[in-house]
């Protein structure tokens, strides 16, 4: 007769043929060597550490920068993110640099400058000091676009007065606010006087002097340019034009200011236009 195994028997050997197998398995799958890891480790620190060190670099170069070269490298980051036609500031304000805060507002898309000790990278955020901003937004068309100016025509009739250069302006208003009407190519300029000093005149003779000097951008349709005396706020003064289906407002608080600032945006092409060309 066989000798019958009781089930003790048969639980010990099948614990013996499983961990077999296990040690089977076990000595078959590949091994990575402890040296491996340490390499992949060391390899991710080594990009963060390039990574942090890049940006600390740029900060440190950006801050090390003439003013002239700073808003150089500033632009470049401006036309390598913004989209189409844009009109930049190339020239640092007479002490410092330009702080340059870019962001947008719905589909408004802001520009702000603001002087500044240092140069630094161009910023997301909205700055509470800016001196001029730059705003623009696209319509449906040109059409659309320069409707938008709301550049209202000098009326004939009224009462006039000579700004110099042979520039005449038509006057209106009453004792407490004084207007001052005049064209200048596709141009439309108002000057409006809010005080009781009869200051709209003298403002709008210097504005014809420095025009004579400078040029401001080349509207597509219309362009308007309305001047406040006093300055009631930082965007008290406005120069607005269409470049096509785009729409500008360089707006600053010092009347003469902002006029030279808005004639020294140069005009340039973002990365959108240039990936399509």
């Amino acid at each position: 007769m066989s000798e019958e195994r009781s089930p003790t028997m048969h639980k010990i050997a099948r614990l013996f043929l499983a961990a077999g197998a296990a040690v089977f398995l076990t000595a078959c799958q590949p091994t990575v060597p402890a040296s491996s890891h340490s390499a992949a480790k060391a390899s991710a620190s080594s990009r963060s550490s390039e990574k942090e060190a890049a940006s600390a670099s740029s900060s440190q170069d950006m801050s090390a920068l003439s003013p002239k070269d700073a808003l150089a490298a500033v632009n470049t980051q401006l036309t390598q993110t913004l989209l189409g036609t844009l009109y930049l500031l190339k020239t640092p304000p007479k002490s410092g640099y330009w702080q340059v805060n870019s962001l947008t507002s719905g589909d408004v898309h802001i520009l702000q400058y603001t002087a500044s000790d240092t140069g630094q990278d161009v910023q997301k955020d909205s700055s509470p000091d800016w001196q001029y901003q730059l705003t623009w937004r696209d319509y449906t068309s040109s059409d659309t676009a320069a409707a938008a100016v709301n550049a209202e025509p000098v009326q004939s009739g009224l009462p006039t007065v000579k700004l110099g250069d042979n520039v005449t302006a038509t006057q209106a208003g009453g004792p407490t606010a004084r207007y001052l009407h005049w064209a200048d190519d596709k141009w439309v300029l108002t000057v409006q006087d809010s005080s009781t000093h009869d200051e709209a005149q003298p403002l709008a003779v210097k504005v014809v002097s420095q025009l004579a000097k400078t040029t401001l951008p080349v509207p597509t349709d219309k362009g308007a340019v309305t001047l406040v005396v006093p300055a009631a706020d930082t965007s008290g003064q406005q120069v607005v034009w269409n470049d096509g289906e785009r729409l500008f407002t360089f707006t600053g608080q010092d009347a003469l200011a902002t006029l030279k600032q808005a004639a020294a945006l140069s005009k340039t092409q973002g990365a959108a236009a240039e990936a399509g060309d």
